[in-house]
């Protein structure tokens, strides 16, 4: 096993740390000019698309998902991508991207409620309850230091932005409860291809695939959709895989509570977006309290259902 100095665990590390905690500024960069059902869209079908044909080459002799291995990452698809991203993505047409990202941040708050509820995983433990109470006051606590500011946050955009961190914690649960493609990388491709099927029939149906127009699309837009696509989605999973089968699970899911400061730090320093008190004091207590959750070890807080190379199965964010 590699140690935890080598260049290729410094390198997958940093790549989980700040390109996925980037990704939220990219996401609000892309819906400047893109309506944001249609580029989620992209972006997991030529994601998904680039992971699927990886997966061809480097897990040859991984069988070619089934019937059923296809419907199950369906309903994965559409709690990841559609009621998670695609949610997102709507929100961050108005809403700062670190905002988002702290809102995204009580994801881990969330997976071990739905894992007590739907698996049969133990009680969560009395720290872990601790933390999700101090992580949902954190989340009250910034949207009254956002309703103290210049752009308040309202109760429905703070509701949908809570909404769509369930939507990622029920998928990551759901990835345990539905078969799903046994290669890892395929197992990452077919949710993302059936995200996209699922947010281009939105798309059509909210009428956002007509107000796409290709000569209004921005430079700017267009860069943070292509880094969605190959940093945000290609590079940092492939990374993120590779720690899992070399580095501690535990160690490995550490990235959910550096993503939020990630975020917070380039929204206010490069979009400009305001950085109150308040704010600051939520991003702590948000981030103290999954920091929390995410390093309890004991065993009512253990993923209850491991992969089968004994590597826990761990959310992946925006």
């Amino acid at each position: 096993m590699p140690t935890l100095a080598s260049p290729r665990v410094v390198a997958s590390f940093a790549a989980i740390y700040l390109i996925w905690g980037s990704t939220f500024l990219a996401i609000r960069w892309a819906v400047e000019t893109i309506p944001p059902f249609p580029m989620m869209a992209m972006r997991c079908l030529l994601g998904g698309g680039v992971l699927l044909a990886l997966s061809r080459m480097r897990e040859p002799h991984s069988s070619w998902p089934t019937a059923r291995q296809w419907l199950g990452a369906s309903g994965v698809g559409v709690l990841l991508f559609v009621g998670c991203h695609g949610l997102l993505a709507r929100e961050e047409q108005h809403v700062p991207s670190g905002v988002a990202a702290l809102f995204l941040a009580t994801i881990p708050l969330f997976v071990p409620l739905l894992a007590w509820g739907l698996t049969g995983a133990g009680r969560p433990s009395l720290r872990t309850s601790v933390a999700l109470a101090a992580g949902f006051a954190g989340v009250a606590l910034l949207v009254a230091a956002q309703g103290a500011g210049d752009g308040s946050l309202s109760a429905a955009d703070s509701l949908l932005l809570l909404l769509s961190a369930f939507s990622w914690a029920a998928g990551t649960i759901a990835t345990r409860l539905v078969p799903m493609p046994d290669a890892p990388l395929a197992a990452a491709a077919a949710p993302l291809l059936a995200g996209a099927a699922a947010l281009t029939v939105l798309s059509l149906a909210s009428g956002e695939a007509g107000d796409l127009s290709v000569s209004s699309v921005s430079g700017r837009s267009l860069f943070g959709m292509g880094y969605l696509i190959v940093m945000g989605t290609v590079v940092t999973f492939a990374a993120y895989v590779w720690l899992l089968r070399h580095v501690p699970p535990t160690r490995v899911a550490t990235y959910a509570f550096v993503n939020p400061v990630v975020a917070v730090v380039l929204g206010w320093s490069i979009a400009g977006e305001s950085l109150s008190a308040g704010t600051l004091l939520a991003t702590l207590v948000i981030v103290a309290a999954v920091a929390a959750a995410v390093s309890d070890n004991s065993p009512a807080s253990r993923d209850p259902s491991p992969t089968d190379d004994g590597d826990a199965k761990v959310s992946v964010p925006a």
